[in-house]
């Protein structure tokens, strides 16, 4: 049985002037002799950031990676960011981390950032950027990505695990590509808030620890120094800051002794692998690509896309008007977990682009409740969207006809944050960067590795599987669980009636605000149909569906256009997103898994070296593809991610294999 979603409660505060003050703990969140001199002298002082960051170099682009325990109000990171962009070259990145059990409001935050005049340009683009207060991983991106913090909001041991990627520390250190730099603990003292200093959660501070990692805590408390000691810190007291009479900087030692944490089997990584040359070659330029590529150049790759179609963002990419939706459950699974994160981060990437482009707008959508069970469905959330408004809203039928702009016969699901993307003019527009290049009509029937992957006299070390339902089209990925979905689209003209709809309308089908005249309404569902031809008995069935969706307006009969792709759909209707396995060695590596799913095996998975997929979004891709590209691409990159390990394995290409094996599907000799 399912488990409900535990909304994250919130801070409470009491405010001694510019001081915020926890009531929960009873502690402050900054010294009241100055937050930012506080942050200065104990986490940057502390880490000799400045000096470490002026002896960058802009010729070898580099991520630096900040961790910290508790984010508070936001300080630490916005004088860090402050100092990066002064003294970091600009072809470096900052991926900063924090964790937060009990965040702000946006009120409280915007109120208390207010005092620090000399931080505002940061604090307004924080503000503007703060997440809605879900449980679970934020990626937050500024600076054309040359800052991004991960905010994580739970309980610090439970976030951080998420962080490992096995917990069995010298396998760790094998594994791991990336680790983080510089620490910053910074949760209340110890003697209000011992679950922030435990033994349990130091362990896994050194596990993502590499030689000589900093740390620096404004505590000087006894059983802060020995935990850091006994988990493989170098420990030495400082003058403290303010009233403070000590502070504790220390480094990691490598090769210290380390007692396990809990073990997780890591089948979904490979043996690391570091590229000479940051250039790569995605198969397919629908969305999938595109952002893949955007991601990746944001990270100073170079990026050829090859499709088979004469431009971007065609086939199964090509709806003029695509909706921004997400699935929205008060239960928690895998899947529920990976829809809602991507739907947030989704919403923070458009409305960026916007600001660019008109190539859409965020006017919100309407989910009717057009059926029995869909209203079971929307009747579920109400608990949950009572904590999160910001996420949806429960509207009756008067409230959800105000919403559209004329009359409904159906209560629905209001969702603000929603809206409509034109996806080919959203493809151009990522790919329409220095270092992106595209070939088209261009087939690809094979694949060659020869120490570089070779795809139609291209070479490259990294080969990214973009091409939609197409993927396991090769030897291979023959082993990829992918069917393919016909859908079409049909555009229809506008009445003086119908020209009134504000917002999408959603249910058994869809249709969109008129646009140049039309409506877009749509989509059939064809399954195992790889074929795109137009089909008149589809216009017929989206009118259809459209009048039984909104039976009193007078829709016109005129088809004026259509259009119909074919989605990739995997069936636990999660995307593809990783590495892709050698399937034959997957199942003889890991076949022991079938007779104890959770049996710890030291051994990271057999992948092809440099081959990746991105596919299987189904009909969501506008939704889940931005949080997908973003997570490959620091995977490529070497960055430590912004998913938690769990959401890793529920992308991963190679679960199906791992699913196949515990089932006893497929025996290996």
């Amino acid at each position: 049985m399912s488990n409900f979603f535990v909304p994250i409660n919130k801070a409470e505060l009491d405010w001694h002037g510019a001081l915020p003050f926890s009531k929960r703990y009873d502690d402050v969140y900054h010294s009241s002799d100055g937050g930012i001199n506080q942050a200065l002298h104990v986490f940057i002082d502390g880490n000799d950031l400045i000096k470490r960051w002026q002896l960058f170099s802009n010729d070898k682009p580099q991520t630096f990676t900040i961790a910290e325990t508790g984010f508070g109000i936001g300080l630490n990171f916005l004088v860090s960011w402050s100092l990066w962009e002064q003294y970091a070259p600009k072809s470096c990145q900052l991926h900063f981390i924090s964790c937060e059990k009990h965040p702000l409001s946006l009120t409280d935050l915007t109120k208390g950032l207010a005092f620090w005049p000399q931080l505002a340009i940061q604090a307004q683009q924080l503000i503007a950027s703060y997440p809605v207060l879900t449980p679970g991983y934020h990626h937050l991106s500024f600076c054309e990505g040359r800052v991004t913090l991960t905010l994580m909001l739970g309980d610090a041991l439970e976030c951080y695990e998420q962080l490992l990627i096995c917990g069995e520390p010298s396998l760790e250190k094998q594994l791991r590509t990336t680790f983080v730099d510089a620490w910053f603990l910074d949760g209340f003292a110890p003697s209000k808030n011992k679950s922030m200093w435990s033994d349990a959660l130091i362990k896994i501070i050194a596990m993502l620890s590499k030689e000589h990692t900093t740390l620096a805590t404004y505590t000087a408390a006894g059983s802060v120094k020995t935990n850091l000691n006994q988990n493989g810190f170098a420990v030495e007291k400082r003058k403290g800051f303010g009233q403070k009479r000590h502070m504790i900087c220390a480094y990691f030692v490598q090769g210290s002794k380390q007692k396990t944490a809990k073990r997780h089997t890591p089948w979904h990584v490979s043996i690391p692998e570091k590229h000479s040359s940051k250039s790569a070659v995605i198969l397919g330029a629908g969305l999938a690509g595109c952002f893949t590529a955007y991601a990746l150049n944001k990270r100073g790759w170079n990026v050829t896309l090859i499709d088979e179609l004469g431009q971007v963002g065609k086939s199964g990419s090509a709806n003029q008007q695509a909706v921004l939706f997400p699935k929205l459950s008060a239960y928690h699974s895998p899947l529920t977990q990976f829809m809602l994160a991507a739907f947030l981060y989704a919403t923070q990437v458009y409305q960026r682009i916007l600001k660019q482009t008109k190539i859409g707008e965020l006017c919100g959508s309407l989910l009717l409740a057009y059926s029995d069970k869909e209203k079971l469905a929307q009747s579920s959330l109400h608990s949950w969207l009572a904590h999160y408004p910001e996420l949806g809203s429960l509207v009756d039928t008067q409230q959800a006809s105000d919403l559209a702009g004329f009359l409904l016969d159906k209560p629905g699901l209001y969702i603000p944050l929603s809206g409509w993307i034109n996806s080919p003019e959203l493809c151009q527009f990522l790919v329409n960067r220095e270092g992106i290049s595209l070939v088209t009509n261009s087939s690809v029937n094979h694949l060659v590795f020869d120490k570089r992957w070779i795809v139609n006299n291209l070479e490259a070390e990294v080969l990214i599987l973009a091409n939609g339902y197409k993927i396991n089209s090769f030897k291979e990925t023959e082993h990829l669980p992918v069917k393919p979905i016909r859908g079409q689209m049909t555009a229809i003209l506008s009445t003086e009636q119908s020209a009134r709809l504000k917002l999408p309308l959603c249910g058994d089908g869809h249709v969109l605000p008129s646009l140049n005249g039309m409506h877009q309404l749509g989509a059939t569902y064809e399954l195992k149909t790889a074929e795109s031809q137009i089909k008149s008995h589809d216009d017929q069935i989206n009118l259809a569906k459209l009048r039984q969706l909104v039976p009193e307006i007078l829709w016109s009969e005129e088809v004026k256009n259509h259009w119909a792709g074919v989605r990739a759909s995997t069936p636990d209707y999660l995307p593809l997103v990783g590495k892709i396995a050698m399937a034959e060695q997957f199942m003889q590596q890991f076949a022991s898994l079938e007779t104890n799913a959770k049996r710890w095996i030291a051994q990271a998975g057999p992948y092809y070296p440099g081959l990746y997929a991105c596919a299987g979004f189904g009909s969501r891709g506008l939704t889940t593809i931005p949080l997908c590209a973003e997570w490959l691409a620091s995977m490529i990159n070497n960055e430590i991610g912004c998913l938690p390990r769990n959401l890793q394995q529920a992308l991963s290409p190679a679960r199906f294999l791992r699913k196949n094996i515990i089932r006893g599907a497929i025996k290996i000799d």
